[in-house]
This record gives C-alpha cells, sequence and structure tokens, in this order.
C-alpha cells in the first residue's frame, strides 16, 4: 500500500505546485517582493490582572516556554526534533515589533511548553482558553491545537503526557477546531477522551484569528472564531463518547440459543411454480419493428487506414516488420447514420419473469429478535458537574506539520470571558484590521469583468480538485506518523479522498 500512497502523495504535490505556479506571480527576487504603504500600529505590551498565563512573547523563548526533546510514546525514532523561535512577523504582519512562537520546522514534530504560575483549577468558576493563530505558510497538513496538561506535570512534555482539554485547529485532510476533554471515570479510575460531535471549520488564510473557548460551571461550552460563536453545547450531551455511560449494558455473557429462530418470514413450501412461467426466457429480445435506416453504410468499415500517412523515412522493415499506416475513423461513417452489418436493437422481453422463487409467509417458528439481556452497568456513574476538571499545572503545542510558519500569539487562560473579549477587541481586533488593510494594499481587488458560465464551471473544479489533492497529502501524511488504523479513524474524509 506503501507505493499506492507515496504515488497519490507526489501527485497531490504535483497539483498543488501547479496551482501555485498558475494562480501567484513568480517571485524572482528578494528586491522585487511586493511593498505597500500601510503604516503599522506599534506594538505596546497589554496587561490582563488575574490571568492563570498571559503570553505575548516579549521576552526570549527559553527559559520561560520549554522545548521538549523526547519521543513520542513507543515511537523512539519519532523524536520531538521541530524547531521553535519567538521572532517577529514576516508574512503579513498588521503590528510593528510585535512577536509570536512560531514553528520553524517542517515535516518535523514539535513539542513545547510553559508552566503555570500555580495550578489553575477550573472546578472554580470554569475556564476560558484563547489564543491566536496565524498560518504564515498555506498549511496543507498540520496542527496548530493547545493542550491545557494536568497537574502535577512531571516529566518531558510528549504525547504521553497527561492533558486536560486540547482545543485548537488542526487541519490534516480533514479541517476542524478539536476540543476534546479528559474526563476520570471514579469507578475505574480511568481517564476517558470526549470528543465534540461537529466540530466548526477553522479559517485557512493567512490572517491572524482567534480562538476562544469557554467552559461555564452550568457545564455549558461556547467556541468562538475572531469573536463569533461557531459552536455551544452542553458536556453533558455534545461529545462522544457521553460523559456520563448507560445505567444498564447488554450482559456480555449472555448468547444466543442454538434453536432460536429469528427469521420472521420464510419461502411457502406448499407454493408450486406455474405451469406457465418461463425461466429460460431472456430478458431482451430484437426489435422486429425496427428498420435499417436508409442512409446506413453496410459495406463501409468503420476504420480505415489513414491516407495521409506516410512511411518514416528510417523505417526498416527488417527490424521494424512490415510498416502499415495507422487506421482513423472512417470520414464518410460519420456523415452517415451508421457503418458495417447492420443488426436489430434490443429491447425488453414482455414475457420474461425470471427465475421462480415461491413467495414469503410468516414463519410459524418466529421468536422475535434477540438481544442478550439487560443488566446494571459495573461501571456506571453520574457526574452532574464535568466541568469540574482537574487542576491545570502547565499549557503546551505538541503538533505535527508538514509546513513551517504556524504562529501562536497573545495567550489567554483564565476564568473571566470579559477578560477575553477586552482581549479580542483591543488585541486581536487592531492587529486584524491592520492586516486586512495591508493584504488590501499588497493585493488590490481587480475590476470586475464577465465571465463565462464554462470558466466559472473549470474554477470550481480546479478549486474542488485542489481539496482532494490536499486530503490525500494530509491522509499520507497520518499513515506516515500514526498508522493506518489511526489514520482512517481520525481522518475519514482523507481515507475517502485515497
Amino acid at each position: 500500500m506503501a507505493h499506492k500512497l507515496n504515488f497519490l502523495l507526489l501527485a497531490a504535490l504535483a497539483l498543488q505546485a501547479k496551482r501555485v505556479r498558475g494562480n501567484e506571480p513568480a517571485v524572482e527576487s528578494a528586491a522585487e517582493e511586493p511593498k505597500h504603504t500601510v503604516q503599522l500600529p506599534q506594538f505596546t505590551p497589554y496587561t490582563v490582572p488575574g490571568a492563570a498565563l498571559w503570553e505575548q512573547f516579549i521576552g526570549e523563548l527559553e527559559p520561560q516556554w520549554k522545548r521538549s526533546r523526547a519521543s513520542k510514546q513507543d515511537k523512539d525514532e519519532d523524536r520531538y526534533d521541530g524547531e521553535w523561535a519567538v521572532e517577529e512577523i514576516e508574512e503579513l504582519a498588521g503590528i510593528a515589533g510585535d512577536k509570536g512562537l512560531v514553528v520553524k520546522s517542517e515535516a518535523r514534530h514539535h513539542a513545547i511548553s510553559t508552566r503555570l504560575d500555580k495550578p489553575f483549577d477550573p472546578a472554580h468558576n470554569g475556564l476560558v482558553l484563547q489564543y491566536e493563530v496565524k498560518l504564515q505558510k498555506t498549511l496543507n497538513c498540520g496542527g496548530a491545537y493547545a493542550k491545557l496538561l494536568a497537574s502535577p506535570m512531571n516529566n518531558e512534555f510528549s504525547d504521553a503526557t497527561p492533558y486536560v482539554v486540547m482545543f485548537g485547529p488542526d487541519k490534516c485532510g480533514e479541517s476542524k477546531v478539536h476540543f476534546i476533554y479528559r474526563h476520570l471515570n471514579p469507578v475505574t479510575g480511568e481517564y476517558t477522551e470526549h470528543h465534540l460531535e461537529q466540530p466548526p471549520t477553522p479559517p485557512a488564510d493567512s490572517l491572524t484569528h482567534l480562538y476562544t473557548l469557554s467552559i461555564r460551571p452550568n457545564n455549558t461550552f461556547a467556541i468562538m472564531i475572531d469573536g463569533t460563536e461557531r459552536k455551544s453545547g452542553s458536556l453533558l450531551e455534545n461529545f462522544t463518547p457521553p460523559v456520563n455511560p448507560p445505567k444498564e449494558i447488554n450482559d456480555p455473557k449472555d448468547k444466543k440459543p442454538a434453536d432460536w429462530v429469528d427469521e420472521e418470514s420464510i419461502p411457502d413450501p406448499d407454493a408450486t411454480k406455474p405451469e406457465d412461467w418461463d425461466e429460460d426466457a431472456p430478458a431482451m429480445i430484437p426489435d422486429e419493428d425496427a428498420v435499417k435506416p436508409k442512409d446506413w453504410l453496410e459495406d463501409e468499415p468503420l476504420m480505415i487506414e489513414d491516407p495521409k500517412a506516410e512511411k518514416p523515412a528510417d523505417w526498416d522493415d527488417e527490424e521494424d516488420g512490415d510498416w502499415a499506416p495507422p487506421m482513423v475513423p472512417n470520414p464518410r461513417c460519420a456523415e452517415a447514420d451508421g457503418c458495417g452489418p447492420w443488426t436489430r436493437p434490443q429491447k425488453r422481453n414482455p414475457e420474461y419473469k425470471g427465475k421462480w422463487a415461491p413467495p414469503l409467509i410468516d414463519n410459524p417458528a418466529y421468536k422475535g429478535k434477540w438481544a442478550p439481556r439487560r443488566i446494571a452497568n459495573p461501571d456506571y456513574f453520574e457526574d452532574l458537574d464535568p466541568y469540574k476538571l482537574t487542576k491545570i499545572d502547565a499549557i503546551g503545542f505538541e503538533l505535527w506539520t508538514m509546513q513551517s510558519g504556524i504562529t501562536f500569539d497573545n495567550i489567554y487562560l483564565g476564568d473571566s470571558a470579559k477578560a477575553a473579549e477586552q482581549i479580542a477587541e483591543e488585541v486581536w481586533k487592531p492587529k486584524h484590521d491592520s492586516e486586512l488593510a495591508v493584504r488590501e494594499a499588497l493585493n488590490p481587488r481587480p475590476a470586475q469583468k464577465t465571465e463565462s458560465k464554462l470558466s466559472g464551471v473549470l474554477d470550481l473544479f480546479k478549486v474542488r480538485f485542489g481539496d482532494i489533492a490536499a486530503s490525500v497529502t494530509g491522509f499520507y501524511a497520518r499513515v506516515q506518523h500514526e498508522g493506518l488504523v489511526e489514520a482512517v479513524r481520525q481522518d475519514r474524509s482523507g481515507a475517502i479522498a485515497v
């Protein structure tokens, strides 16, 4: 299977490269890069009183943030060797002097984390997690989600580190905003991951976008992108699997009796095939009413030798065999109703009945559909306040990405929705508005012109085919690093694309 996936990956990458070459002007040198005259606002630090974490990446990367040098769980060959940097934005900057946490490596595993000053307890007033993501390069496959790490965090950060909440955008085939929370089963003592059903889709452009997750003390949640609510619901109802297991389950020891009859209908044993039932009658027969068209050229072949073809000068009959001109469609056939021997068209046989089968009747021995008996679920519990999550010791980004340039900034963790709204209005929005102005200056909208319907159809086809190519690329990457079974489970749309 690997060679097939390699072929699909190459095809997908070739298509993506073709789209880039076809839609973007070539940049021959750094001196020819487009410039703009937009006056950018200057970065100024912003304070958020009472935050469990407020990070603007003003200082150096370390020691505040710690890069992991561990390996992925059970995969010594997959080390977290991706590089990180705190640096100013290079692509479509909106604030002069603004820095962010930037993924610097391609096709690598990355992991980095920072500890909170003290553990944060969502059981008091819920939690609000908000941060910015900017894709400085087109993202075909990669994650940009954050993990709130459980307290106490004792070991080097990796995929094996217990987390409380995982939230943020991800694109590897299917694009979605993850929201997963881990809940402790008090009966088994094990944690279960609960995944949000029908998560929202993240934007994919190079602007800075703001992702906000609010978990409230009434067990409701809300996900916002750029200050607009995109998904809301209940921690008790909108997740798979549900946080509270069922009170009853099927008895795993109960087996269907060998003499149980659950066929509701059976063939009538007293039925006999009618004497006039012809099982050998064909489904289609020649149409005896059909008449050969007058201009049907029965003596003309469909294909003829190309009269314009000439034997190549370097043709050697001894080495190449006897030369024969190539065959081409007979031009006389194009002007007539047809050529060659004429045969009557087929029509449905009115006498056709097919193979006879006795009709079905109610089964006198039918006992009903069998189902195992229900028993009390030994792992049952009821938690009516799942918002009271485990205490949080740190926040981290543990990612795989095919592209570099993913940038994080203005990370807020706390319990104040008002503080998050103020950050959105006073920090993110000015940056976003400035980026829009820069993008407009660099790419002024062309004058509208009327395009043919065919052009519109071709454009739509090109975009959809590009999406499929990106899905194939993302699915391939998951297979390479997570295995086929896990890739299919996580990325069904990518599997369908393949």
